[in-house]
């Protein structure tokens, strides 16, 4: 009898999920909002999981819960796992078994297939992690975004923002930005900021999304955006060198991941001038939610030897396609 697992890709803004069997063949893929349950709480992040579980069984013709969920989830990190999280992410899969870890996590596990590595994360949020080849590892980052999370897009959209009020009171430069936010955020002037954020209580995520014009105006050469970019590449690249002096590597390697990375070459491109020269930029071997997926049956005693890492290449470009990078 064919058993079924599954791997949770949990983060701010986005749930992925991916099921497969014992052999490493991944089977459908779903996706829900957000996993963060500090931000969408405890009752959102468990729908969100339960969503993008069902989408997953659903595609690969399954009606059975997974036996084992591995879940990376966003929020979980130096705060611990509450019990609240550990039983919602028990309901909403139906699994018997589940282990919690975070979102970062999976990312890195995936990224170099368990090995050794670094990875710097520029989502909702950021993180840097590492692992050495004894096995010790380190993080840097993850503090949330009020506490830290610079480099990432809710980080670069706040920025954004930040430097359109000062514009409006002659602090800094006239900027696109200006036109831009009021665009983005459906206003005629300045002052309506104030409502949007204060009084309708704009969100995290609205803010991260903001990001993608502060980049794109930075790229056109708009010099407070510049100054935006250039900052917050300034910050991963510290967070990134940070995380190298702290383990032990020949030469480190390091995978980019998260949407404002994705989304940008340029911007890829401005943060890799700006790390040190022995740190070495690869394409990640798996996505985090496949790394999810490998670390749900390796933790249920399944050895991910040769041919089923195999099977797990093969079936990820099928079920994940190229939007699974």
């Amino acid at each position: 009898m064919m058993r079924i697992f599954s791997g949770i890709e949990g983060g701010a803004t986005k749930t992925t999920c991916v099921v497969g069997d014992e052999t490493g063949m991944l089977l459908g893929r779903g996706y829900g909002g957000s996993s963060n349950y500090l931000t969408a709480g405890i009752d959102g992040m468990k729908r969100s999981l339960a969503d993008s579980m069902k989408s997953a069984l659903r595609m690969a013709g399954l009606r059975k819960a997974p036996e084992a969920t591995y879940a990376g989830l966003a929020g979980v990190g130096l705060s611990g796992v509450p019990t609240a999280v550990d039983l919602s992410v028990k309901d909403a899969t139906g699994s018997r078994k589940i282990f919690i870890n975070t979102d970062g996590y999976v990312a890195l596990y995936g990224a170099f297939a368990g090995g050794p590595g670094m990875i710097v994360v520029s989502g909702t949020g950021s993180i840097a992690m590492g692992v050495d080849a004894s096995g010790r590892k380190v993080r840097i980052g993850g503090w949330g975004h009020i506490l830290g999370d610079e480099g990432s897009a809710f980080h670069l959209g706040l920025e954004g923002v930040r430097a359109v009020v000062r514009s409006y009171d002659g602090s800094l430069p006239q900027t696109e930005l200006t036109g831009k936010a009021l665009d983005f955020f459906r206003i005629q002037r300045g002052e309506e900021l104030i409502r949007i954020f204060y009084s309708e209580g704009e969100g995290k995520e609205r803010l991260a999304a903001f990001s993608k014009y502060v980049v794109e105006a930075a790229f056109r050469g708009d010099m407070v955006a510049l100054g935006i970019v250039d900052s917050a590449c300034e910050a991963l690249s510290k967070m990134v060198q940070v995380l190298s002096d702290r383990l032990s590597f020949g030469r480190p390697r390091l995978v980019l991941c998260g949407g404002v990375f994705e989304g940008s070459e340029w911007f890829r491109n401005r943060l890799i001038e700006k790390l040190h020269t022995d740190i070495e930029v690869v394409s990640p071997m798996f996505t985090p939610v496949t790394g999810a997926f490998m670390l749900a049956l390796s933790s249920c005693g399944i050895r991910l030897v040769p041919r089923v890492l195999e099977n797990i290449q093969q079936s990820e470009k099928s079920v994940l396609g190229s939007s699974g990078r």
